[in-house]
């Protein structure tokens, strides 16, 4: 591992190469398709991300020049989204741990391995490939990535560890980015992961990488993001019995449930969008001002996933409960998934303020998604394929207005005309503005959506060695498998927030209605996990508090998340989940930042949803309640010139807690570790 981060290290200086921190979202991030610049009269930038270390952190220590333009990409249109480059100096250790990435996570102990974000309202919708799902915190799309432009080549490397030699976490990761001039830009990045763990059989190991490129002129622009990603996750099935149950004894030599299993999920993304824009110039010939544009976007996308093992049973009935009606293979497990698709969307576009009375911009498009999908075969142990086909077309439209500093909104909908998605729909729209109390100003949002979504193919259709159904009757009664008839997921939310700069206080919330949720459920214990769908109605209550204090050099933030799920059945969620931290923040000598403190995730006692490795999906389960304990870290976050680092005890309660510290049903947090970290700019 040195090695390999040494080799890269050396590289990327001999290349003297160029990278942008993480993207930090500004105030009008929103889930339509573009996003705003916040008002001029706010001169410091307000955040509203819905991870721990954008919305407690809005300090720039960057040596990065502040002018360098930056932005994300909407990935169905591609669009430039403007960003403000920042590097996070507060709570930088946060970013090395799966717990930073919300207020509440669950995960299986190490960093890269399958997590749940447990704030249901951060979770989203769920991608085609539902595999991926659990790898979200860590897989990056062409919407996730920043283009930006820079007069001189620079680079970031970043190194993170922690654990003894035989348990060692280490991630490496490094990104370049230069211009050859003020149109073209190309960048590349590597994430390199090995966390060998501190349990049995829960080793993960990362290689993802990405080539993007951008042109822009006043009259063409060009995205271009070529993305790698490969996931392998070694399998334990969880703990056999409760950590109690077995005093003394090391980590590393609890029972498992399983071993020399893994699951790999790995694929590649070819996107590419074109935007060629006609417009006039002003009367000074140097500003150039769009009226329309012809948008095209091409979006290739190939992932697969593999389940493997050496062991001839995976799992006992005791803990799979297999219906043992099916006749299932008795070699060794080698189940395959696969996805492809290729989406390309045409779009035209009438641009905001070509004229003084043209108050908004107007964008129609059509697009068309050809899908494909594998699985393994019907027989055992043949090497066959049940494969599949889809086309799907879909229009719509976006209205937005992004210029002015008091009213600002978004409204886009989309439809689905030909398929197996045919009737899926989604109107969706965000509003935001700037009011006065008293003589201070606040940022005010509201959003809302209607969706009418159809069931992804890999939940309403799945043929395995341990579970078999399908929505397909025909296939069903030929298989003498379950017949999973799923109804449209309708999804009704309306939602609002608050921001109040002058007292650096936050609030948000809102209430959505869902009706014929799916869901994979183990009901009880005689009877295997499998995929359900709730008919009635039911409410999603959230409403969050974020709020920083602070005298002199003491600081105190928190986040607070309350939520009320009115079915727990169907969907269980922590009612109270909280962030934390007490900490100084100084400087030394002009040049040295330093943040010392201890921060804590907490969330309320529930059902938690268990993890199943055989479908790489988190499950409803009644068998153990989860939560009521801390999650505690000690740090140090330093910064000194074109350097910052980390260091901090992870799990500090551990040692002073009699509680066992479960992330999710039957998978251990890591024990307390000694972590750190540092990340390293070059700008020559």
């Amino acid at each position: 591992m040195i090695r390999f981060a040494f080799t890269l290290l050396v590289i990327y200086i001999c290349l003297g190469s160029a990278h942008a921190q993480e993207p930090r979202f500004i105030f009008d991030r929103d889930s339509t398709t573009t996003q705003s610049v916040a008002p001029k009269s706010v001169k410091k930038k307000q955040t509203i991300s819905k991870s721990v270390n954008d919305s407690i952190s809005g300090d720039s220590l960057s040596k990065v020049p502040a002018a360098i333009p930056a932005w994300t990409i909407d990935a169905r249109l591609g669009q430039r989204i403007p960003m403000i480059m920042d590097t996070l100096f507060a709570n930088y250790h946060q970013q090395a741990l799966v717990d930073g990435q919300s207020v509440a996570m669950g995960y299986l102990g190490n960093w890269g391995s399958p997590a749940q974000n447990k704030i249901f309202i951060e979770r989203g919708e769920g991608s085609a490939f539902s595999y991926l799902d659990a790898f979200n915190y860590c897989y990056k799309k062409p919407e996730d990535h920043v283009f930006f432009d820079t007069k001189k080549p620079y680079s970031n490397i970043t190194y993170w560890s922690g654990g003894n030699r035989k348990s060692k976490e280490e991630r490496f990761t490094g990104a370049m980015s230069l211009s050859f001039n003020k149109k073209f830009s190309l960048g590349f990045d590597v994430d390199y992961v090995y966390a060998r763990g501190y349990y049995q059989s829960l080793a993960n190991k990362q290689i993802n990488y990405n080539i993007v490129s951008s042109y822009k002129s006043d009259n063409y622009q060009m995205h271009v993001f070529v993305g790698n990603n490969n996931f392998v996750n070694s399998e334990n099935g969880g703990l056999k019995g409760l950590s109690s149950d077995f005093e003394n004894t090391s980590p590393d030599a609890l029972p498992v449930n399983m071993t020399e299993t893994w699951n790999r999920v790995k694929g590649k993304r070819l996107y590419m969008t074109h935007k060629y824009t006609v417009g006039y110039n002003n009367q000074d010939s140097t500003t150039f001002t769009p009226v329309a544009s012809l948008i095209l976007t091409s979006n290739y996308v190939d992932q697969q996933r593999k389940l493997s093992s050496n062991q001839t049973q995976l799992l006992d009935d005791s803990i799979y409960n297999r219906n043992k009606e099916l006749v299932f293979d008795t070699s060794n497990l080698n189940d395959r998934m696969a996805y492809y698709s290729v989406k390309n969307t045409f779009a035209i576009s009438l641009h905001e303020g070509f004229r003084k009375w043209v108050k908004f911009g107007l964008t129609a498009f059509v697009e068309h998604d050809m899908s494909r999908y594998a699985m393994p075969g019907t027989v055992y142990p043949s090497l066959s394929t049940e494969k599949f086909a889809d086309h799907t077309i879909l229009v719509g439209g976006v209205l937005s207005k992004q210029k002015g500093e008091f009213l600002r909104y978004n409204l886009s909908t989309d439809v689905a005309l030909l398929g197996h998605n045919l009737g899926e729909s989604r109107l969706q729209g965000d509003l935001s503005s700037q009011i006065n109390i008293g003589d201070k100003q606040a940022l005010v949002k509201a959003s809302a959506y209607i969706k009418n979504l159809k069931a992804q193919f890999f939940e309403t259709n799945y043929m395995s060695r341990y579970y078999k159904w399908s929505e397909d009757k025909a296939v069903a009664d030929r298989l003498q498998i379950k017949h999973s008839n799923f109804d449209d997921v309708r999804r009704v939310f309306i939602g609002g927030e608050i921001y109040l700069p002058f007292s650096q206080s936050r609030l948000s919330g809102g209430i959505e209605t869902i009706q014929n949720y799916v869901y994979y459920s183990k009901k009880d214990t005689d009877t295997p996990i499998s995929v359900f769908q709730n008919t009635s109605n039911m409410q999603v209550i959230t409403a969050r508090v974020d709020q920083k204090l602070n005298a002199g050099i003491l600081h105190w933030d928190n986040q607070v998340v309350f939520q009320k799920s009115t079915n727990q059945e169907v969907l269980p969620l922590p009612t109270l989940s909280l962030y934390s931290n007490v900490y100084i923040q100084l400087k030394l000598a002009k040049v040295l930042n330093i943040q010392l403190g201890v921060d804590a995730h907490y969330h309320s006692k529930y059902y938690a949803q268990g993890y199943d490795p055989a479908l790489l999906q988190f499950y409803n389960q009644k068998a153990m309640e989860i939560g009521n304990f801390p999650i505690a870290t000690a740090y140090a976050n330093l910064h000194l010139k074109k350097t910052r680092f980390f260091l901090m005890m992870y799990n500090v309660g551990q040692q002073f807690l009699d509680t066992e510290y479960y992330s999710v049903p039957n998978y251990l947090v890591n024990p307390m570790v000694f972590k750190f970290g540092l990340s390293w700019n070059f700008t020559d």
